[in-house]
């Protein structure tokens, strides 16, 4: 048993404007607009409206429905929702309106404002005061607050917020601040109110300097860092000064940082300092603190340090362990630290323990290491090492090119790593060519095959075989190939070009967004557009690479793209908001009959020998190049048409002759006389007998127009006055 299936109607892009009107107007028209339109003579739509909500209560909504508007009467207060459906051949579409009905308008009432508090005092250092105006009312509802600076402190700026409740956080100057409060209702009435915030002076107390504890230092030790952040003021201290005390002018000792709260001493010697720190407020008033210090002799001998013998390591092995256990102090070292001095790199320490660490990275030179202990009386020591790296016999390097890889189309940077590539001291040189059998295209940027990675640019699908030579400062080297298969773009034959007429430079986010959001509308629902690319074309506009996909079915070709789109704009040039220069297929997908191939700049078909294009079709059908006429049927057809001209010719030419023949043939025809068994043909003169004339008046010229002076005999024959043509 046969089925058929009918394909699913078109999207047809149906739109509806809503509405709101007030009471006691209660009647409104809607009306359904559809894209593309209906053309008179051309497409029909049928429109369906429906009632989706109305306000509860509402009993009896009088509607006249007239195609694509409906005339709505008797609404009451509330809100009514409707959908129309238009459906045409081979197209629906639908879509739903609002008409909101307001109820009558009122006798407004103006709002009245209230703040709270209205009146407040404020002590300084507190500078934050609130207003609230939440407690102002209105019988329909309070549409704005704005608030306004009266009165206040000469050079107070506030910056107010319209708000219901105004929160003042910089009401640092003493004095009285006024502040206006003006509500307006929905309908624009206002109402106004003042509200009042005193700001008193609160006593300043002096500051309270505090240099901090006494501190015990042992020499060597001849530095130490006096700390007096411990100061305070209930505004803030605005200039700190540390001094010697008197006593102690003829003590040695630098100091510097003396106008901060930190002072930093040097250059101690053995005894007593006693040191004074001068706080001062904001209103000029001071305090001032002594802080000792004390600097006893030494009560234990400096660490030794020692960094272990010198030693020598050969590569292949790369690191080395350095131990600094055997330094020693005699109250206990408390950190060790390493540290490189030179070497021909930079190496990387990877502790073990506090006193041991590995250092890695080396190569082939000598290295030189210091390591510094410290006691826990700041006393430290230093000592070196001296690490000597050689190499016994060089290893060649072994070469890595990454790997073969299988890529799929479009690839903007086909990138191949080579860092992988090892030599026991170092590789000197990397070099990057492209084998015989690899492609050509490519273009390789930042003079990258001299570097351990590759790049690549403007690659096209197939194989690239590219051969690394990794060589080290020796002249060892190695070499690895590397293969990359690179897949055609599975939607290359599916990819559209929209050309639109605007700068690339000028084409912005949002008309770009527009512009996808209409092609998407264009196409079925089901689809989905999926943008590749957006660049400028040779003449630098804008241009938009594309292909759609549907839904369980795949991509749509490109072709077929091409045709829904050139067909919707041709009904409306303008849905896109931007007039489109050029629509095509990323790749020219014309076979030209056949006998051709399609030049992909200017797509027309480049025929094979004793092929060439129908004219015809070209200039008066679709348009579209081809290969369709042999040049040989060509040649052939116009010779015969050339034949058949000239033979048409010749024989136009041929019935002329014979017609001028004959016309001139019957003006020199004469008047015979006839016997009685022959008729005689003569010349005619130019004298011409008359139906009266009798036979003995008839005279006959010659040839030469002579008469023969003789009559027409009387013996009983009949003179004939035919003449025959």
């Amino acid at each position: 048993m046969e089925s058929t299936s009918q394909s699913p109607p078109k999207k047809l892009m149906v739109s509806v404007i809503s509405k709101q009107l007030r009471l006691p107007e209660n009647e409104i028209t809607l009306s359904a607009f559809t894209v593309p339109a209906e053309l008179p003579g051309q497409t029909h739509y049928t429109y369906k409206w429906k009632l989706l909500s109305q306000p509860e209560g509402t009993v009896d909504t009088t509607s006249e429905t007239n195609g694509a508007t409906i005339k709505l009467s008797h609404l009451t207060e509330g809100l009514y929702t409707f959908q129309v459906s238009v459906s045409g051949a081979g197209v629906f579409g639908e879509a739903e309106a609002n008409v909101t009905v307001l109820p009558q308008k009122r006798d407004n009432e103006p709002p009245i404002a209230l703040v709270m508090p209205r009146h407040q005092t404020l002590k300084l250092p507190n500078s934050g005061a609130v207003l609230d105006a939440s407690y102002s009312t209105d019988d329909a509802g309070i549409a704005k607050f704005h608030w306004e600076l009266q009165q206040g402190p000469l050079g107070y700026q506030p910056n107010l917020t319209d708000t219901q409740t105004l929160q003042l956080k910089d009401l640092h100057k003493p004095g009285n601040y006024t502040f206006r409060l003006i509500v307006t209702d929905t309908d624009g009435a206002t109402n106004s109110t003042i509200a009042n915030i005193t700001v008193l002076q609160a006593p300043d107390y002096p500051p309270e300097a505090n240099a901090g504890p006494s501190t015990v230092i042992y020499l060597p030790r001849n530095n130490v860092t006096l700390n007096g952040n411990l100061s305070s003021d209930d505004r803030g201290i605005v200039s700190w000064e540390w001094t010697k005390s008197p006593g102690d002018q003829d003590k040695a000792v630098d100091m510097q940082n003396t106008h901060t709260p930190y002072l930093q001493l040097s250059h101690l010697e053995e005894g007593m300092y006693t040191f004074v720190l001068k706080v001062t407020d904001d209103a000029g008033q001071s305090s001032s603190s002594d802080v000792h210090v004390f600097v006893k002799p030494p009560t234990n001998k400096p660490p030794k340090a020692d960094a272990g013998p010198d030693s020598s390591i050969a590569l292949p092995q790369t690191w080395v362990t350095l131990n600094g256990s055997g330094s020693s102090d005699d109250i206990g070292i408390v950190a060790w630290k390493w540290d490189q001095i030179s070497g021909p790199n930079k190496v990387v320490f990877i502790p073990v323990n506090e006193s041991v660490t590995n250092a890695s990275g080396l190569t082939k030179g000598e290295y030189r290491f210091q390591l510094t202990v410290i006691d826990a009386n700041d006393n430290f020591a230093s000592d070196t090492v001296i690490v000597t790296v050689t190499q016994n016999k060089n290893a060649p390097p072994k070469a890595n090119a990454g790997g073969d890889q299988t890529m799929v189309m479009p690839v903007d940077v086909l990138m191949i790593n080579g860092s992988q590539s090892s030599d026991d001291l170092g590789i000197a040189k990397w070099q990057w060519t492209r084998e015989p059998t690899s492609l050509a295209m490519g273009t390789i940027i930042n003079h990258s095959d001299k570097l351990p990675v590759l790049m690549i640019t403007n690659v096209v699908a197939g194989r690239y075989e590219f051969r690394l030579r990794v060589t080290d400062d020796q002249g060892e080297w190695s070499e690895d190939t590397v293969s990359i298969i690179i897949k055609p773009d599975r939607e290359r034959l599916n990819l559209v070009e929209l050309t639109l007429n605007i700068e690339a430079g000028k084409l912005t986010q949002s008309q770009r967004d527009s512009v996808l959001l209409k092609l998407g509308l264009l196409l079925r629902d089901s689809s989905e557009l999926v943008v590749r690319e957006v660049r400028a074309d040779s003449s630098g506009r804008a241009l938009l690479v594309f292909y759609v996909s549907a839904q369980g079915t795949g991509s749509v070709p490109g072709p077929h793209v091409v045709r829904t789109l050139r067909n919707k704009l041709a009904q409306d040039s303008l849905l896109l908001h931007l007039s489109v220069a050029k629509l095509q297929t990323s790749i020219c997908q014309n076979n030209c009959s056949g006998h051709g191939i399609c030049e992909q700049e200017t797509r027309l078909c480049l025929c094979e020998a004793f092929w060439m294009q129908d004219l015809f079709n070209k200039y008066l059908g679709d348009g579209e190049s081809n290969c369709d006429w042999s040049i040989l049927y060509v040649i052939i057809g116009l010779s015969s048409g050339v034949v058949l001209v000239l033979g048409c010719m010749w024989g136009i030419s041929c019935l002329c002759a014979r017609l001028c023949h004959q016309s001139s043939h019957k003006e020199n025809l004469r008047y015979a006389l006839l016997n009685s068994t022959e008729q005689i043909r003569l010349p005619v003169g130019k004298a011409m007998l008359s139906d009266s004339d009798t036979d003995s008046d008839v005279l006959f010229e010659n040839r030469h127009g002579k008469s023969n002076g003789l009559k027409a005999p009387k013996n009983g024959f009949k003179t004939d006055r035919r003449v025959k043509t």
